[in-house]
């Protein structure tokens, strides 16, 4: 099992060996760095891929909608 981590950037727990950076979560890593995301699958609000649970914060969300 995949040790889990919280994203420092929207504070959603998830599990450290999805994501190429250290301390955010594959769904911050993409949004912020452009590095390659998880494709998610939601079952019980977390992706059981990655156990991202789908937050945001306003700043994401700023950076998303002008994309």
């Amino acid at each position: 099992m995949s040790k889990i981590e919280t994203c420092d950037e929207c504070k959603s727990e998830f599990y450290k060996d999805s994501s190429l950076m250290q301390n955010l979560c594959p769904e911050c890593s993409n949004i912020l760095y452009g590095y390659k995301n998880c494709e998610h699958e939601f079952t019980n609000q977390r992706c059981i891929k990655c156990y991202w649970n789908g937050n945001s914060n306003d700043y994401l969300d700023k950076i998303k909608s002008k994309k």
